[in-house]
């Protein structure tokens, strides 16, 4: 009988346990869109907690600050160091909300394809285009800085490259 009432007060520790983790994850769902997703990938890894990506990001080089580089989904601009871009409801914009979510690490050609064309293009033309068109509206906005912090150094992969202050 006692192995019966240890099993079920297992059972339900377990259960509450469980209803714990998903209500941790639906809070830090909530503030870091996309790190579940990430966990469940493996692109997090534990003992380094700046791969969670909670933290701000750092400004890109040149004027900004981290506090001022805002990429605003409801209007489609991005706005930093007093200066906005509306770049629209476009590929570009779309580009950069992309790269901003995981900020200085490189992501392939195929990964952005499938994320911000949603397959829609598959030619690696389409990814470079974009950053071409994005990098210049940025830096006629004036933000040259963030325009240059967009790297494409790794061949077939770009990244949002952010440095600390």
């Amino acid at each position: 009988m006692s192995i019966l009432n240890h099993t079920a007060d297992t059972a339900e520790r377990l259960a509450q346990a469980a209803a714990h983790l998903q209500q941790a994850f639906s809070l830090i769902q909530s503030v870091a869109p996309g790190i579940v997703e990430r966990l469940a990938l493996g692109a997090i890894n534990l003992s380094n907690p700046q791969s969670l990506g909670l933290d701000r990001p750092a400004a890109p080089s040149g004027n900004g600050s981290a506090l001022s580089f805002i990429i605003d989904q409801d209007t489609f601009s991005v706005r930093w160091a007093d200066c906005t871009c509306r770049l629209g409801n476009t590929f570009p914009f779309r580009l950069l909300a992309r790269l901003a979510r995981r900020p200085n690490q490189f992501i392939s050609y195929e990964v952005l394809l499938k994320d911000v064309w949603d397959d829609e293009y598959t030619s690696p033309e389409a990814v470079r285009s974009a950053v071409k068109v994005l990098r210049r509206k940025l830096t006629a906005a004036g933000m040259a800085g963030l325009a240059e912090a967009i790297d494409g150094s790794t061949s077939h992969h770009y990244a949002l490259k952010l440095v600390e202050r």
